[in-house]
């Protein structure tokens, strides 16, 4: 009986013991990225917080232009969420297309350290620990002078905060990529400093798009549609500066005011801003009224005016 010959084997070659090699760290490294976002939380996650966040922090500066704080109005999370979505929904894609940009300049260095090891990784790390050290000088610049966080570029001082310590972890990896776990703690503790800048940044552009928002919505009060009140008993001081009517005793809701904007309904009340309202006017008796919506209150929604026209 002939004896069957066994495959015979190929010597592996440099080229592809080096081939090999490299697939492997690629599957560590990846291997490493996925346990450092699971601990650090699904990315969908975060999204979300962000978005919530932004959400209710632009609505808060909106109706605190008004006078209004989301204390008073106790709206829920869904109604927060839509208040703000128009200013959530920019900040999320460029959060996306600022991932995407990272990830891309990533894979470019990892290639171009791989292409001459000896000559590149040093410069590659120094230039990258040189842009995180000015991003963390001009973070700490900012926390330090509140004067120059104040008068700068919403969101400027957090993200360099945000980025320039990553920036720093990642220059030391991008030089010794044999580190491993002993360096998993500090890339943990910069991907942490990280999301809170990232929250940080988001906070002071959310705030400043409300502020914006409030801004816009009093200038252009007059093209809201018209809400009159009626009502059974006189609202104090609302009849001075609303164009006001009283139809008699015999009236069931004898008050009439006009001239109001609703501004939001929450909690069985509403919040009514008059039309002689501008902005920057302080005055208190011609502010924000809150009055309650029951059965000695009726309204009356008039058409949004045409263009260039008030309701009356």
């Amino acid at each position: 009986m002939a004896r069957r010959r066994s495959p015979r084997r190929i010597p592996a070659t440099p080229r592809r013991r080096a081939q090999e090699a490299g697939e492997e760290r690629q599957q560590s490294a990846l291997h490493h990225h996925l346990d450092l976002i699971g601990k650090i939380g699904p990315p969908a996650t975060l999204l979300t917080a962000v978005f919530v966040w932004a959400g209710y922090v632009a609505t808060l500066q909106r109706f605190r232009y008004f006078g209004v704080y989301l204390e008073l109005a106790d709206l829920p999370i869904q109604e927060l969420v839509l208040y703000g979505v128009e200013v959530a929904y920019p900040i999320v894609l460029a959060l996306l297309l600022a991932a995407l940009g990272v990830l891309l300049l990533h894979a470019a260095l990892a290639r171009a350290a791989a292409w001459r090891p000896a000559r590149s990784r040093p410069a590659l790390a120094g230039a990258t620990a040189a842009a995180g050290t000015a991003m963390l000088a001009r973070g700490l610049a900012g926390v330090l002078r509140p004067a120059l966080a104040q008068a700068e570029t919403p969101g400027v001082t957090p993200l360099c905060l945000g980025l320039g310590v990553p920036a720093l972890v990642y220059a030391y990896w991008l030089l010794d990529r044999s580190t491993g776990d002993r360096f998993g703690q500090a890339r943990l503790i910069a991907a942490a400093i990280g999301i809170v800048g990232l929250f940080w940044a988001v906070s002071s552009f959310a705030g400043e798009s409300g502020v914006a928002r409030g801004l816009e919505d009093a200038r252009r009060l007059h093209e809201r549609p018209e809400v009159v009140v009626y009502a059974k008993q006189p609202i104090p001081d609302l009849d001075r500066i609303t164009d006001y009517g009283d139809f008699g005793e015999r009236a069931g809701f004898r008050h009439r005011y006009r001239g109001l904007r609703l501004l939001l309904e929450s909690g069985g009340r509403l919040f009514l801003v008059p039309l002689t309202w501008k902005p920057g006017d302080d005055r208190a008796g011609i502010s924000t009224f809150v009055i309650p919506y029951d059965k000695n209150i009726r309204l009356q929604l008039l058409p949004m005016p045409g263009p260039g026209g008030v309701s009356r």
